[in-house]
């Protein structure tokens, strides 16, 4: 009998060693790896500057304690790796810090989202984040079960700049849903070289965040199939790394917080829409990331930033504490980066922990 339990075990290990994306060592903890994809804000625009705006927040303010050493430094936490691709100077990699935003001055919701999974779990964990500013998931992430773009339904002066963005060659549909997959695939078959101490543990892909739908939210036509694009990405992307289940957060657009303008309050009822099939019941979540808004830096943005300029130093200065960039990246805020990427690990969280 103990012989029969001992060739099960083996055939076992075997299986799952040959599953593609899932590759695990008898008695060993896999390195828990999660995908983080998107456009401009998940590049990430929160400038390290406004980092300690985040530690004057009443509620929030003690989250900076796990970013800064006492002395001022930024931390790094080595049981959390990250592989970045898509922000200005290619591909990055390392121990989770600051610098994996858009370029080595900002953050992205990474930072914070890497820090939960970080305690969550005693195995090592991964993150690999694809994104690209500018990119819509109607045409450029747009997922192969979404099929051809529904040229005829678009208008005119839509249909007709991408079929000659087609014909020229410039323009490639789907061409960042490839490249996402693709990213994955090399950084798992090339975990040591990229991170030496990796010890061939194997890995498990654990969990998918998607944080994107700018350049869908001002398109009517985007936005119109933005639900269904949803969906097909979701299925999509579970197919192509075989993992049927696998669980899916999705970043609610939050620009705006509380006052939204029209568009975005019908995209995020999009976003509503594409996560609420039943079979996303309890393996996808939508993360709210309006309450996270910092209205205070909206607020001097409206005061005093006018014809593209600033009224006065003084307004400027005060700004520059909190943000670096228009809304539609956040405001260039460590602190609202911060917030979302700590309620997007809380979500994830919350689904590893009941898919167990």
């Amino acid at each position: 009998m103990r012989h029969v339990h001992h060739w099960l075990l083996v055939l076992f290990s075997a299986l799952l060693a040959a599953a593609p994306l899932r590759a695990e060592q008898p008695g060993t903890a896999p390195v828990k790896v999660f995908l983080l994809a998107g456009q401009s804000n998940m590049q990430g625009y929160g400038h390290i500057r406004t980092l300690d705006w985040l530690g004057e927040d009443p509620v929030h303010g003690k989250l900076l304690q796990k970013l800064k050493k006492p002395d001022g430094t930024f931390s790094a936490r080595p049981d959390v790796w990250i592989y970045s691709k898509g922000g200005n100077g290619g591909a990055k990699k390392g121990n989770l810090s600051v610098g994996y935003g858009v370029n080595q001055d900002n953050i992205g919701p990474e930072l914070m989202f890497g820090q939960v999974m970080g305690d969550c779990f005693e195995n090592q964990v991964l993150l690999i984040k694809t994104a690209w500013g500018g990119r819509s998931l109607a045409v450029n992430f747009r997922p192969p079960s979404a099929g051809d773009l529904p040229l005829a339904s678009y208008s005119e002066n839509q249909r007709k700049s991408l079929e000659e963005g087609i014909k020229s060659g410039k323009l490639k549909v789907g061409d960042e849903y490839r490249q996402m997959v693709q990213e994955v695939r090399d950084v798992l078959g090339g975990l040591k070289d990229l991170f030496p101490d990796y010890d061939g543990r194997g890995y498990e892909l654990a969990g998918f965040v998607w944080f994107q739908g700018w350049n869908d939210m001002i398109n009517k036509d985007f936005t119109a199939e933005y639900a269904r694009n949803l969906e097909h990405l979701i299925r999509d992307l579970r197919k192509e790394l075989k993992q049927p289940n696998l669980p899916v957060v999705v970043a609610q657009m939050g620009v705006g917080g509380a006052k939204p303008s029209a568009n975005v309050v019908t995209f995020r009822k999009a976003q509503e829409t594409g996560l609420a099939a039943p079979e996303f019941k309890d393996n996808a979540a939508l993360v709210d990331t309006a309450p996270f808004w910092d209205e205070k830096a909206q607020a001097l943005l409206d005061e005093g930033y006018k014809g593209n300029k600033w009224l006065n130093q003084d307004l400027q200065d005060r700004f520059s504490k909190m943000g670096s960039q228009p809304p539609y990246h956040y405001l260039g805020s460590a602190k609202v980066h911060c917030l979302m990427g700590q309620a997007l690990g809380e979500a994830m969280k919350k689904l590893c922990q009941a898919g167990k």
